[in-house]
């Protein structure tokens, strides 16, 4: 979670392949038991309820001060894996077919729901996020 978090701030590289390059180039002469990809992707992967948690403190602990607790907005966006026209074959647990009235198009993926709070003239602070089968 170290690495992942380190590299993506301070790197600016997003990507778990890349990411896993940059551990292997920049720290294998500090840390030499680097797993391989396919072991750093499972682990991340197994990390999912931690990372949760850490963005729950984060958005709970930074919260600004002009925030409406009263006043909540709720928005949503739909995450594509793959168009209407091929099969899903990714993430298959969490995805499904779906359709955006917006673009009037049918995607394979899922959708990102937000709750925040009401700042005005600024946008919302995230309240809760959470994420649905399209």
């Amino acid at each position: 979670m170290t690495v992942y978090l380190f590299v993506t701030h301070h790197q600016q590289l997003f990507k778990v392949k890349n990411i896993h390059r940059f551990a292997i180039e920049y720290l294998k002469s500090w840390f030499p038991a680097i797993p391989s990809y396919q072991a750093f992707n499972g682990r991340l992967n197994r990390l999912n309820n931690a990372f949760s948690k850490l963005s729950q403190i984060i958005l709970t602990e930074k919260q600004p001060s002009d925030c409406c607790l009263d006043q909540s907005l709720l928005d949503s966006m739909p995450i594509i894996t793959c168009s209407g026209k091929r099969k899903g074959k990714v993430a298959l647990e969490l995805t499904d077919k779906g359709y955006n009235s917006t673009k009037g198009f049918y995607y394979y993926g899922l959708k990102l729901h937000a709750l925040g709070f009401r700042r005005i003239g600024k946008l919302p602070h995230p309240e809760e996020i959470l994420f649905t089968p399209a």
